[in-house]
């Protein structure tokens, strides 16, 4: 809450003409004016370039020390932020008042003499409009300072608190990409879409539909709608492209499911959620009351979106070149369509930035680009660069057409038009970026990292990273991120043509084989760091002239798997079709422990099933039982035990006649544990005795305590014999001490709860106690808040209500760190036993 009698700071938001304009006395004249008359002080942000921080730590740092946001807003943008260049100054002042929950004032400049406002300003407008503060209108500077003093002295009788809310427990995702500098005017579209998306209430979700032919602008108008709304949606934004109409794979429901479910409790789904339909309840189950939107970028078919909606409250909006017409009649979709430019907004466009001899070549130009706003871009920017006139562009044009034309097939279809116009860009490159912009159509993932671009290319990552900004700069790749770089929409397809096209075959053999191997040596590093001590396939040395990433540590690697976590999949997919089946195969195996820890089940039971198919092609009964092995794995975890079981048998009788005795024992292992689940205990501890006897006559401790922890032990406890449980499970403590942290970690839990049911309650706390120190020296979070609930459970047991209430509160403390669902139970248990959960 504001000191009463204190001055207020109140920061002024405007773009630099409004401190110039009107003459005489300026909209910021008036508005500094207002707040001095109440006896508070203005502040105006100045961005120093001298100053060594970034202006969005300028910005936060005088936007903290204020009370009150004023936003001023014209006609004009502004000026884009230097290191940020999809926001100006004003939208990212407005955005930092709202994330430090300053109360905001809007004022909209409507003197009727300003010109119409730009695009980007025009969504920002729409933006402000929507978010649900209260906004006026000023014709005059004098009428802006007697409503702004007026808002203020409300303010100041009132003297709303300005402390921020209590934050949620739960994530709330701003997946949004950012929204890009347009020239293509549709403030219609989006002022209807806007409106339509307003309507989300406890009763409706409003569905959009943006459609149209490629190359239109669906996604960048679609990303400035939902930015223009997000405010109405504090919950989170998510977003998923579903390449429906790419040479990358599309995406399947589950596989967004799995992604949104991940962003909106960080805990990931239950491994028994892992279908489509269970994924999908627990969807809509964590939006349920709460307002997010949804972006569903390039969908195919109304089948992939539909089990993507969320509850009402919500709101949706799709891109897709088809009607999704289901969508419309049963789900009450509203479908906009999204045409190319009119011609007339074409040609002027096209005039903007070369000359126009006024014989009609504009009209000309604008047709051959299809009216679309993709192709006149590239256009424009052909024109910018060459110095042509219209009239000369077109007379090249002409000359390519029927080259060009051959690309399609079809004489005269608008896309071979296009493709010319793509050439221009591709002409202009010189030689080395040409060989670059081609070899990247290899990529099959989406974005591509400097370094993976550089195995690609045959460079090093130093020149990989000035090629690839050369790329940015003429207008082909676009730069998403630190360190990441994509194709623009179509430039995709065209690159895939003209390295066919232009690259000899041993080329694009060799830039794919650099590529993939970069991605097998790296993903291998990582699983190194994951599991020191597990069994791997054995690699041959790296391609020469490969560059090598230095991953360093455990979560550096973590890092890196979840950036390259869409590529990996989509290399093991075009390995394994491009006849490299060892690869998709090797890939896939050296995935497998990062899938694990972050419960990705669908890229691994994905991953598995092109990996079986691959070893099987190449006739190799090693990596065949390596790959069912993995197989085996993922359908355990998504609880499919009866598949599980057919193919761990199917590894067992491969290992058996090739002679691997380790491939033997970790399929009886499996099988072991599986029997616990399907067939009971009996069935359980023969297979677990076969299988200790193997890593007992390998030396194998590792793998004898987890198949003394997973199945022997487990099956005593199942049988309800808990001596001769605990007896194994500190067979198995001793098996692994010193070895496998992790594995030691879980083995100590169990221990301690079989030691409670043996009703040897001191020994089972102390007990828990050593998993706890063991648990977090893994850096096993998860483990953790499992054994402090257990321990301040034991703890109530031995009547220590403070010790019990101190486990109980750190066990709260680590899942809601972790957004995990356990936190709910915790809370709940806590209270119920009458302790305070510290929350308040």
């Amino acid at each position: 809450m504001t000191e009463v009698g204190r001055p207020w700071r109140i920061f002024l938001s405007h773009t630099r003409d409004l401190r110039t304009t009107p003459a005489g006395r300026s909209w910021v004249d008036a508005a500094e004016g207002a707040v001095k008359r109440l006896r508070h002080a203005p502040v105006d942000m100045e961005y120093f370039t001298a100053d060594n921080r970034s202006p969005a730590e300028l910005c936060a740092e005088q936007v903290d020390a204020t009370d009150l946001y004023v936003g001023i807003i014209g006609a004009s943008y502004g000026s884009v932020v230097r290191d940020d260049p999809g926001r100006s100054y004003t939208e990212m002042e407005f955005d930092t008042a709202t994330a430090a929950r300053k109360r905001r004032l809007i004022f909209f400049v409507e003197d009727g003499e300003s010109p119409a406002p730009d695009p980007r300003q025009f969504a920002f407008r729409a933006r402000l409009r929507a978010s649900g503060l209260t906004t006026s209108r000023v014709g005059d500077p004098g009428e802006l300072e007697t409503a702004l003093i007026q808002a203020i002295a409300q303010l100041m009788l009132a003297d709303v608190p300005v402390t921020p809310a209590r934050a949620t427990l739960r994530p709330q995702p701003r997946q949004l990409p950012l929204g890009t500098a347009s020239f293509t005017d549709r403030t219609e579209q989006l002022a209807d879409l806007v409106a339509m998306l307003a309507t989300a209430g406890p009763e409706h979700l409003p569905i959009g539909i943006i459609t149209g032919p490629p190359g239109v602008g669906k996604s960048s108008l679609a990303v400035q709608v939902a930015h223009a709304v997000r405010d109405r949606f504090p919950d989170g934004q998510l977003y998923a492209d579903m390449h429906g109409y790419s040479a990358i794979p599309t995406l399947s429901a589950d596989q967004v499911l799995d992604r949104f479910v991940r962003s909106l409790d960080d805990t990931g789904p239950n491994p028994l959620e892992f279908d489509e339909v269970r994924l999908g309840h627990r969807f809509r189950e964590l939006l349920e009351g709460r307002r997010v939107l949804v972006l569903i970028d390039n969908a195919l078919t109304a089948q992939q979106v539909r089990p993507l909606l969320p509850p009402v409250g919500c709101a949706v909006l799709i891109t897709t070149r088809g009607p999704l017409s289901s969508l419309v009649v049963q789900e009450n979709a509203v479908r906009f369509g999204l045409p190319p430019l009119a011609p007339a907004d074409a040609e002027a466009l096209l005039r903007t930035v070369a000359h126009d001899d006024g014989d009609g070549a504009a009209a000309t130009l604008a047709r051959l680009c299809g009216h679309l706003p993709l192709a006149l871009k590239i256009a424009a920017e052909h024109a910018a660069l060459s110095g042509l006139t219209l009239g000369e562009l077109v007379e090249q044009l002409a000359h390519e057409r029927h080259r060009l034309d051959a690309l399609a097939g079809v004489d005269g279809d608008p896309a071979s038009e296009v493709r010319m116009v793509f050439s221009w860009s591709y002409r202009n490159l010189p030689e080395d970026l040409k060989r670059a912009f081609r070899l990247l159509g290899l990529h099959p993932g989406g974005d591509i990292s400097t370094v993976a671009a550089a195995a690609l290319l045959g460079s090093t990552p130093e020149r990989a990273r000035r090629t690839l900004d050369s790329l940015v700069a003429f207008n082909v790749l676009e730069r998403p991120a630190r360190d990441r770089y994509r194709f623009l929409d179509l430039l995709r397809e065209y690159a895939a043509e003209r390295v066919a096209e232009d690259e000899s075959g041993t080329g694009r053999l060799a830039a794919r084989a650099r590529e993939f191997d970069w991605y097998v040596h790296t993903t291998a590093a990582a699983d190194r760091l994951f599991a020191p001590q597990r069994r791997r396939v054995p690699l041959d040395p790296p391609v020469p002239d490969t560059p090598t990433t230095e991953l360093g540590s455990y979560d550096k690697a973590l890092l890196w798997c979840d950036a390259e976590r869409a590529n990996l999949h989509a290399s093991i997919r075009a390995a394994a079709d491009d006849g490299m089946p060892e690869v998709a195969w090797r890939l896939a195996l050296a995935a497998v422990t990062y899938y694990k820890i972050r419960r990705h089940y669908s890229d691994w039971l994905g991953t598995s099933e092109i990996a079986v198919s691959a070893a099987r092609s190449t006739g190799d009964l090693v990596a065949e039982q390596w790959c069912l092995t993995s197989l085996g794995g993922a359908l355990m975890e998504v609880g499919r035990f009866d598949e599980a079981q057919s193919v761990y048998q199917e590894s067992l009788d491969i290992n058996l006649r090739i002679g691997d005795r380790t491939g033997t024992g970790m399929a009886l292992s499996n099988l072991g544990e599986i029997a616990r689940e399907l067939s009971g205990f009996e069935d359980a501890l023969v297979l677990g005795e076969q299988a200790l006897a193997i890593w007992r006559e390998l030396g194998d401790r590792r793998n004898e305590a987890i198949v003394l922890r997973d199945v022997l032990a487990g099956a005593r406890f199942d049988q309800g014999d808990y001596p001769a449980a605990a007896t194994l499970y500190q067979d198995a403590r001793n098996a692994c001490h010193g070895i496998d942290s992790h594995t030691e970690g879980m083995v100590l839990h169990d221990l301690g709860l079989t030691l409670q049911a043996m009703s040897r309650i001191g020994e089972a706390a102390d007990t828990y106690e050593e998993a706890l120190a063991t648990r977090r020296a893994a850096g096993d979070r998860f483990g953790e808040a499992e054994t402090l609930r257990a321990l301040g459970e034991a703890r109530l047991l031995l009547d220590d209500r403070v010790a019990a209430h101190s486990a109980l509160l750190q066990s709260l403390g680590v899942y809601v760190e972790l957004n995990s669902p356990q936190a709910d139970s915790v809370r709940a248990r806590l209270r119920e036993l009458g302790f305070d959960t510290d929350e308040e």
